[in-house]
């Protein structure tokens, strides 16, 4: 994206083309924080149009929508225990434990065909013979509507207050993201299609063949290597079956937004892997990235060039967004998800802590319970005595 961004410029200066190019970071996407805080402070306000780029699999661009999404932290509190003598323990390894078991049935007959639920726990027991007193447990709800994923959410909420009901502990939820699902436009994907098809699809080497279809032979996939095509422009399918979420979609809600991927990854490996990460490494992600930069400068430049597209996007963006009014789903008490770097860090980068406009240090979150009550005494041999 910066690499597009310089590109553009240079060409906005070259043929002295009017306009503003604006460049825009990506702080905490993978946990779709950053473009949605960024949203509901106004920060894209005034755009014509947006261009954006992901890695992925293959190089293709499109105009289908994906999952809303709630990202919900769980804490639970107890009491301190032992496994030598576990009575009078409130155990929130228990609880974060029975939770994910009642939200495992869910899956039955609470998750319909679009919805996607994922949980981590984070936080839990160091040694098996010690009950920890703060357990924690993190959970996605996606759905394919901001409406519906708050649904699934809300089921999730109360399988936590039954588990803490249960285990008689405390829970505390927090929402760490929340983002709407995507809102395609399909003029901008002709238009990116079109640049994509004419500049070419990324040129690998052998070599970086030869290492594509070595990370696919370490994964039990197809050896095909990187994508070295163009895939064809195609509607999003008729029936919509769920999906990804992005921070990109509360953008897409605000202004026309064009999204294009290119094969930064061989086919058959996993988001989030290993083999992605080394892909970063290596100039097969190079090729893709720099692919990536080409197809989005020239696009950026067709937009300020070809004013009659940039009015049909924002044509089709009024109208499929006439009955639709957009509202953040993130809280208007919202707390960042924010950890302290280390003092050389913020040194080195010249940043003073805490950034403006965040409270520090945020709220601990302290287990403040006692221990259970079993109930009276019971008399010796639990007999009543002899009279």
């Amino acid at each position: 994206d910066a690499g597009a961004a310089a590109a553009t410029a240079a060409a906005m200066k070259a043929r002295d083309l009017d306009g503003t190019i604006k460049f825009f970071g990506s702080t905490a996407e993978e946990q779709l924080v950053g473009k949605s805080v960024a949203v509901k402070a106004g920060v894209y306000r005034g755009l014509d149009a947006f261009v954006d780029w992901h890695p992925a699999s293959g190089n293709s661009t499109s105009w289908g929508s994906g999952n809303a999404m709630y990202s919900v932290a769980f804490h639970f509190l107890g009491t301190d225990g032992h496994g030598g003598s576990p009575l009078e323990t409130r155990s929130t390894q228990d609880a974060v434990t029975a939770m994910a078991m009642l939200t495992e049935l869910l899956r039955e007959s609470d998750l319909a065909h679009t919805a996607r639920m994922h949980h981590a726990i984070r936080q839990t027991g160091q040694a098996p013979n010690v009950f920890p007193t703060l357990s924690s447990i993190w959970y996605y709800a996606r759905e394919g509507s901001p409406a519906r994923s708050k649904i699934l959410m809300d089921k999730i909420v109360r399988c936590a207050e039954a588990a803490a009901l249960a285990t008689g502990t405390r829970v505390e939820h927090r929402i760490m993201g929340g983002v709407w699902n995507k809102l395609g436009n399909k003029r901008g994907a002709e238009l990116m299609y079109a640049n994509m098809t004419q500049l070419g699809a990324p040129t690998f080497s052998e070599a970086d063949q030869r290492f594509g279809k070595a990370l696919q032979r370490s994964n039990g996939s197809a050896e095909t290597g990187f994508s070295s095509t163009i895939s064809e422009l195609r509607p999003p399918a008729p029936v919509f079956m769920g999906g990804g979420s992005t921070d990109v979609a509360d953008i897409s809600w605000q202004v026309p937004t064009i999204s294009m991927g290119t094969a930064h990854q061989p086919g058959g490996t996993k988001n989030h892997s290993w083999h992605h990460t080394a892909t970063a490494a290596a100039n097969a992600g190079h090729v893709a990235m720099m692919a990536a930069a080409k197809y989005l400068a020239a696009t950026t430049v067709d937009l300020l060039t070809q004013p009659t597209v940039l009015a049909e996007m924002k044509e089709e963006f009024d109208r499929r967004t006439s009955k639709i009014k957009w509202k953040s789903m993130l809280p208007d008490n919202y707390q960042l998800p924010l950890y302290e770097p280390p003092k050389w860090f913020l040194e080195r980068t010249r940043q003073s802590w805490p950034p403006r406009g965040v409270k520090w240090p945020p709220r601990r979150i302290v287990s403040t319970e006692t221990a259970p009550d079993l109930g009276p005494d019971l008399p010796p041999s639990n007999l009543p005595p002899l009279e």
